[in-house]
């Protein structure tokens, strides 16, 4: 892994959102609370991380959608303070690449929290809680033909070890096929170990 520039929160809630946005699977969601609080598709597809109220306003969708902020759901006990750097990575890393402590991936993963080990889960065609895994395969599929996908998020304190904050199925497919995770970008945000541990 090595850090490319420094980054911040503004840019880390842009890229949530923006990855989000793009899901199959929470696009809707996140569209539904954007019109709630009238916000316009601009906000994500073309944001100004120099409008100090358009990063207000992400930060409170982040809230809303995921708890961002608020000490709730995914961000619950998240650290406050946390420094972010946009890094790239290596398959060599994907080692030190964990999931957070959620009943899905820590049965894909066999209890290990390893992207790794959830890889050889699919390969072996086990599906956890009847959910298939073809959006896994998918994805590395769309990751060989040289698809680009929004840039994943992780958490770490040491630099060495890290664990997603955003982008689990991004990071399974990459590990099916690991030959393709080189030189990804993802954003990276160190804290204390005491913080780490409080929000995992």
């Amino acid at each position: 892994m090595n850090i490319l520039r420094t980054s911040s929160e503004d840019e880390m809630i842009s890229e949530y959102l923006r990855a989000e946005y793009r899901s199959e699977r929470f696009s809707e969601r996140i569209k539904e609370i954007m019109k709630e609080l009238s916000l316009d598709e601009s906000i994500i597809s073309s944001a100004d991380l120099n409008d100090t109220d358009e990063n207000a306003a992400r930060k409170k969708l982040l809230g809303e959608f995921r708890g961002y902020g608020l000490n709730r759901e995914l961000f619950e006990n998240f650290p406050n303070e946390i420094h972010w750097s946009l890094c790239n990575f290596v398959s060599r890393d994907l080692i030190n690449i964990r999931y957070i402590d959620y009943s899905y991936w820590n049965e894909l993963s066999k209890g290990t929290h390893s992207p790794l080990i959830a890889a050889q889960t699919i390969r072996d065609g086990i599906e956890i809680y009847n959910q298939s895994n073809a959006g896994f395969v998918k994805a590395a599929e769309f990751i060989k033909s040289c698809g680009k996908f929004s840039r994943p998020i992780l958490l770490t304190s040491d630099l060495e070890h890290f664990v997603i904050v955003e982008g689990h199925l991004r990071i399974t497919a990459f590990a099916l096929v690991p030959e393709c995770f080189n030189n990804v970008e993802c954003f990276v945000g160190k804290c204390s170990s005491d913080d780490l541990k409080k929000w995992i």
